[in-house]
């Protein structure tokens, strides 16, 4: 009975291994929604008599979203985009129905410039300007051959996406609904507890730096899953509309906690605990307790709803932290100063990583839980820079191009079935907006595509001929749909699940009257299929990438930012919240698969906790203890560092050499901090500021060893 009693639940583990689909009952209860909406469409746009209802089923897979916000935010803005799409391609084809070159020219012209300013914005907003140069493509190519029913084609093309989308967000809404509020709270406590962990990780001697590079690309992905969702927050609640500043606020806390974690495991990884004798012996237990205290938090589901509880606990592990470091800068002149120095700088650190803890809390408690009649100040919108609007302007005009070739191609060869293939051409240009590497998702959607429409054939040669009315029709495809509903409602599988689902039911021939042709069904998708891959072929060929958006990040860290905290001239954490808020801009356009893009993220990271040692080293100058040559020294130090920082985005050729020269400074500012200490009374006040000032200025000339790829790399450049 033991056997059989563990037998399937051992089965069905192998096979939720082997099938990384989501079974659980919510995905579930979305892949029967969304197949029961595509019927629904499909009844709708029979029963209006359209002339390709199946346009409305494979809307509703385009639209498939797993919660209400995300579908009511992708509805309404791509109705406002259909309808606008529509308008633009009936006026074209108005002016030029009987001229093929300037009727091309202006729906190129058309396509580019939705696209420019899909570039230049994020989620909904940017699929609202893809929609409209998506259907006015449609409808000026498909009118192209009977203007006289243009009118006609551009309302069935409307009637039927709206029908799609009133009917997923209909059954969004109404079945089992799930709200992006709902999953934000939950994924916010999520991030909290893998954030803490994290925090912990990096407090751990000895942790692998695979192991951490790993869960550091687990919490960028966790952040950028977080923004698309609170995107769509604002469709939902007022709540969570009156607070998007604040969740806006909350990415920008994970990042600087990111930063300060990493400079945190770097420093503590180079700290040989073993050899550091009595240094180690009072660090030891201080970073055990922390750890502790972040796994714990990490392991309790309650905590992140109990601001409160969880504020004081961090501020208790930053009092003990606190009374540590003390006592290791009471030992100054007493032992080595290179290992109390590093102990310093680590419990300092492991101070700063709890305090940015605590910021996600209180920026958590002023998103989530705004209090009545409090005012809060929005964060103030920022346009796209100059290089966001030349990128999105390349996109443009790639795209552009790219319809004209396929238009060109189609011309010359008198090709039947050319539209089918510029408008699977449009399609996988939708993955070519802000997107620096199109083509592996693009292969994925095209081969899916693939494997729809070959599911498609088989159903209509040998399921269709023996199904007689509507009812036995919809019952088929709810079936069949099912697994492509899981398929669409698991993450990593999602645009897989979409495009099986949404091209298996738009190719099955479901239109008004079932004619099987064999001929002209493998015409039609084989046409489709070409025109994904010309697209995925010119996309690569023409690489339009974020790569003067990192440069301009890179330029202003180094030059602008880093130099402003040597100076004082504003204060450090406003510093570090900039670099990092510029950096989760580019964060989804980033592949940490890639050295390059990996190097940006850490160095940019790093440059971020630099900051915050920059502006300390400021600061300690306005100290009154402290003695007078460790002053002159940081002073120094800090004015010169200030000026070869500045001199680095202009190097060109000789980068290397002035990086080299900024190393350097560091390096011997930093043994200079060792020296000036030696005859500083042993436990006296100077003797603590000259260790804070000597942890600093370590950890400044470590950054050109450990992100030394990031100071080399102007990025854009090469």
């Amino acid at each position: 009975m033991n056997t059989a009693g563990t037998a399937f639940p051992t089965f069905w583990k192998s096979v939720r291994k082997a099938v990384p689909v989501d079974f659980g009952w919510r995905n579930v209860a979305f892949s029967l929604r969304t197949a029961a909406a595509a019927v629904m469409a499909l009844a709708a746009a029979y029963w209006l008599e359209l002339q390709d209802p199946q346009w409305a089923a494979l809307t509703v897979y385009l639209l498939a979203q797993p919660t209400a916000g995300a579908a009511v935010a992708k509805g309404a803005y791509r109705v406002v985009g259909t309808l606008g799409g529509a308008a633009a391609g009936l006026v074209i084809l108005g002016l030029w129905s009987q001229a093929p070159l300037p009727l091309v020219g202006s729906l190129a012209l058309w396509l580019g410039l939705c696209f420019t300013l899909a570039a230049q914005r994020r989620n909904y907003a940017a699929y609202s300007f893809l929609l409209a140069g998506y259907t006015a493509l449609l409808v000026g190519l498909e009118g192209a051959f009977a203007p006289t029913g243009a009118w006609h084609i551009a309302f069935d093309r409307t009637a039927e996406i709206i029908i799609g989308i009133a009917c997923i967000t209909a059954v969004s809404v109404v079945v089992f609904p799930v709200y992006a509020g709902d999953v934000l709270r939950r994924q916010l406590a999520t991030l909290f507890g893998r954030l803490c962990h994290y925090g912990a990780v990096a407090l751990q001697p000895r942790t692998p730096p695979a192991t951490f590079a790993a869960l550091r690309r687990e919490m960028v992905a966790g952040v950028v899953t977080f923004d698309a969702l609170r995107s769509y927050t604002v469709f939902e609640a007022p709540d969570m509309r009156a607070s998007d500043a604040g969740l806006r606020r909350m990415t920008r806390e994970f990042l600087r906690v990111l930063a300060v974690a990493r400079g945190l495991y770097v420093r503590l990884d180079d700290f040989q605990v073993e050899g550091a004798g009595v240094v180690a012996d009072r660090l030891r237990p201080a970073m055990a307790d922390v750890s502790a205290r972040l796994e714990r938090l990490a392991g309790d589901p309650s905590a992140f709803h109990d601001p409160r509880r969880v504020r004081s606990d961090l501020l208790a592990a930053r009092v003990a932290l606190d009374t540590a470091r003390a006592d290791l800068e009471a030992m100054a002149g007493r032992v080595p100063f290179v290992p109390l120095a590093d102990g310093v700088l680590i419990l300092r650190r492991a101070g700063d990583l709890l305090h940015g803890l605590s910021m996600v809390m209180v920026s958590e408690a002023a998103s989530l839980r705004p209090a009545r009649g409090l005012a809060r100040a929005p964060l103030k919108p920022v346009g796209p820079s100059p290089e966001q609007r030349r990128e999105a302007g390349l996109a443009g005009l790639r795209a552009g191009l790219v319809l004209a070739l396929m238009c060109g191609f189609w011309a010359a060869t008198e090709w039947t079935d050319g539209f089918n293939a510029a408008s699977g051409l449009a399609v996988l240009l939708f993955f070519s907006v802000n997107q620096d590497r199109p083509g592996p998702l693009g292969f994925a959607f095209l081969l899916w595509t693939a494997l729809g429409m070959a599911a498609a054939f088989l159903a209509m040669v040998l399921v269709l001929p023996r199904i007689e009315g509507f009812e036995a029709l919809a019952l088929f495809l709810m079936l069949a749909l099912f697994p492509a509903g899981l398929m669409a409602g698991t993450p990593q599988l999602a645009w897989p699940g979409i495009a099986f689902g949404g091209f298996f039911v738009a190719e099955i021939g479901t239109g008004n009257v079932f004619l099987p042709d064999e001929a002209g069904f493998f015409n039609a998708a084989l046409s489709t299929l070409f025109g994904m891959g010309l697209a995925l072929v010119l996309l690569n060929l023409l690489p339009v990438t974020s790569r003067g958006s990192r440069r301009r990040l890179w330029v202003q860290t180094l030059g602008e930012r880093l130099p402003q905290a040597a100076r004082g001239v504003r204060h450090e954490r406003v510093i570090l919240r900039e670099i990092v808020g510029g950096l989760a801009e580019l964060l989804p356009r980033l592949a940490l698969d890639r050295p390059g893009e990996d190097e940006f993220l850490r160095g940019t990271l790093g440059a971020a906790s630099t900051a915050l040692e920059l502006g300390r080293l400021h600061r300690l100058l306005a100290a009154p203890d402290l003695a007078e040559g460790t002053r002159a020294l940081v002073a120094g130090f800090l004015d010169r560092f200030a000026a070869q920082l500045e001199a680095l985005p202009e190097a060109g050729p000789a980068l290397p050499a002035r990086v080299d020269a900024a190393a350097a400074e560091a390096r011997a500012a930093a043994l200079a901090g060792r020296d000036a200490g030696r005859d500083l009374p042993p436990g006296s006040p100077a003797a603590g500021l000259n260790l804070r000032a000597g942890a600093s200025l370590r950890f400044i000339a470590d950054r050109f060893d450990i992100d030394r790829a990031f100071f080399l790399h102007a990025f854009g450049e090469d």
